[in-house]
C-alpha cells in the first residue's frame, strides 16, 4: 500500500487529468474507443487512490536522509584491495602574520640598555654664584653587541652636553660625555639630569646632575621660617665650604651669640654654631640676618627670614633684586651688577637715599640671551666700615624700581 501511495503521490497525473477522466466516464459511449480505454484507466486509478487514502492516510514526511558516504579505503571495500590509500590533506592553516613593529618596540620598552655611567652621578659640589660646573663622565657598553646612541637630552636649559647622537659604542668600550651646569646668582642646590637612549631599547639611562650655588661661607639652614610666629629663636650653623678656618666679624638684623666660642682666647674655626633671637622685634621682622666674615668672596653672607606678606610686583623685571659685591676696601670703589630681563630697557639713572655711599650708572650691556646688564659704581663714604646695605633706585623714562646693594667695607682684609 505504501508503494502504491508513493506512486500516486509522485505520479505525473494531475487533478485536471482526473477531472477529465470523470467527464470522459459520463460520455464514454459517445467517444472514440481509444479515448474510452484511457478514461477507464483513469477511473480505475482514481478508485485505487481513494481506497489507499482511506486505508493508510498520507502524513507529511521529510525527504529521507542521505546515506553516509562509505570510506573508499581497501579495508572498507574489498574491490579496492591492493591500491594505496589517498592520504587526507589537513585543512590549510591561515599563515601567521609577521610581528608588528610596535609589538617589537613594546618588548624593547621593558628593557634597559646594557649601558652604565662612570661615575653613576655628577656632583659639582659647591659652585660660586654665576659660575658654571663642568665635568666628564664615561658611558660604558657592558653588553656583547655594539650600541648606537640615538638621544642625549638634558632635563633643563641650565645643562648643556656634548653631541653624541649617532655615536656607536663597541662591546666593552666607552665614550666620553661632557656635562656643563650653568651658574646662577641665587644660592641653593640645583638639580638636573641627562637622559641617554640607544637603538633597540625603549628605556633610558638617566645621569643625575647636582651642584650647590654658595659663597665660600654658607649658612645652614638657608632660611628661618617665622610664619605664625614660629622659630623666633633658634640656632644656625655658619661654615666654610673649603673647611678652612675663618672669623665672624659682625652681624646685622638682630642679636646673635656664638655658642662655645671665645674670640679673645679661641682660634678661628671652620664652623660656628650661632644662636639668634627675634623676639625683641615688636612689629616688622627683618627680611635677612647678615653676617660679616673675613673670607675673600664671602664678605657678607645672610639667612632669609620668611614671613607672611604679599609678594611685591616689580615695575622693572630683574633676575635678582639684590647684588652682593663683597669686600670694598676703604677709599676705593666697586661695581655692582643687575641683570634686567627686558632687552629693550633703557636705564636713565641710578640713585640712593643712603649717606653711607654714593652710586652712579657706569654702563649697560646686552647679554647673549637677550637680557640687559646694568653696572653701578659704589663708593663708600670716608670712615665707613662694616656691613653696607645700600638701597638703590633705577629709573627709566616711564617707571622706577628699588633694589639693594650689599657689601662690607674694611680698611684691611684678613684672609685665610
Amino acid at each position: 500500500m505504501t508503494a502504491l501511495r508513493r506512486m500516486i503521490r509522485y505520479s505525473p497525473l494531475s487533478l485536471d487529468s482526473i477531472m477529465q477522466a470523470k467527464s470522459s466516464y459520463r460520455n464514454m459511449f459517445n467517444v472514440h474507443p481509444t479515448h474510452f480505454l484511457r478514461s477507464i484507466s483513469a477511473v480505475f486509478m482514481v478508485i485505487l487512490a481513494n481506497y489507499a487514502l482511506a486505508q493508510d492516510p498520507v502524513q507529511t514526511q521529510d525527504p529521507p536522509a542521505l546515506a553516509p558516504t562509505k570510506d573508499p579505503s581497501p579495508a572498507a571495500d574489498p574491490s579496492l584491495e591492493g591500491t594505496k590509500p589517498t592520504p587526507r590533506t589537513a585543512p590549510a592553516r591561515r599563515p601567521t602574520p609577521p610581528a608588528r613593529p610596535d609589538a617589537v618596540q613594546s618588548r624593547a620598552i621593558a628593557d634597559f640598555p646594557p649601558l652604565v655611567c662612570e661615575p653613576a652621578a655628577v656632583d659639582f659640589g659647591f659652585l660660586l654664584p654665576n659660575t658654571p660646573g663642568e665635568g666628564v663622565v664615561l658611558l660604558r657598553n657592558t653588553g656583547d653587541k655594539p650600541l648606537t646612541i640615538n638621544l642625549v637630552q638634558p632635563s633643563c636649559k641650565c645643562t648643556t652636553i656634548s653631541d653624541l647622537v649617532g655615536k656607536q659604542i663597541p662591546p666593552g668600550g666607552s665614550v666620553e660625555l661632557q656635562i656643563k651646569l650653568d651658574g646662577a646668582p641665587a644660592m641653593g642646590v640645583r638639580r638636573s639630569s641627562v637622559k641617554v637612549m640607544v637603538d633597540g631599547y625603549g628605556r633610558a639611562l638617566d645621569v643625575a646632575v647636582k651642584g650647590e650655588v654658595s659663597l665660600p661661607v654658607r649658612i645652614v639652614p638657608p632660611y628661618i621660617n617665622t610664619i605664625e610666629q614660629k622659630n623666633m629663636t633658634g640656632r644656625l650653623i655658619i661654615e666654610s665650604t673649603n673647611k678652612k678656618p675663618f672669623r665672624i666679624l659682625s652681624s646685622q638684623g638682630g642679636p646673635i651669640s656664638i655658642q662655645g666660642f671665645d674670640e679673645a682666647q679661641d682660634e678661628p674655626r671652620s664652623s660656628y654654631v650661632v644662636r639668634y633671637d627675634l623676639t625683641g622685634f615688636s612689629t616688622d621682622l627683618p627680611s635677612y640676618i647678615f653676617f660679616e666674615t673675613d673670607v675673600v668672596g664671602a664678605g657678607v653672607v645672610d639667612v632669609r627670614v620668611r614671613q607672611m606678606y604679599k609678594p611685591k610686583r616689580l615695575n622693572i623685571q630683574v633676575n635678582d633684586i639684590r647684588s652682593n659685591v663683597g669686600l670694598i676696601p676703604s677709599g676705593t670703589s666697586k661695581e655692582a651688577l643687575f641683570t634686567f630681563t627686558d632687552p629693550e630697557i633703557v636705564i636713565e639713572s641710578v640713585a640712593t637715599t643712603s649717606t653711607d655711599a654714593t652710586v652712579s650708572l657706569a654702563r649697560t650691556e646686552p647679554t647673549k640671551v637677550g637680557d640687559t646688564n646694568a653696572f653701578v659704581t659704589v663708593t663708600p663714604r670716608d670712615g665707613f666700615t662694616g656691613i653696607l646695605l645700600l638701597p638703590v633706585t633705577f629709573k627709566t623714562a616711564t617707571q622706577s624700581e628699588d633694589f639693594q646693594i650689599i657689601a662690607n667695607v674694611r680698611p684691611a682684609q684678613k684672609s685665610q
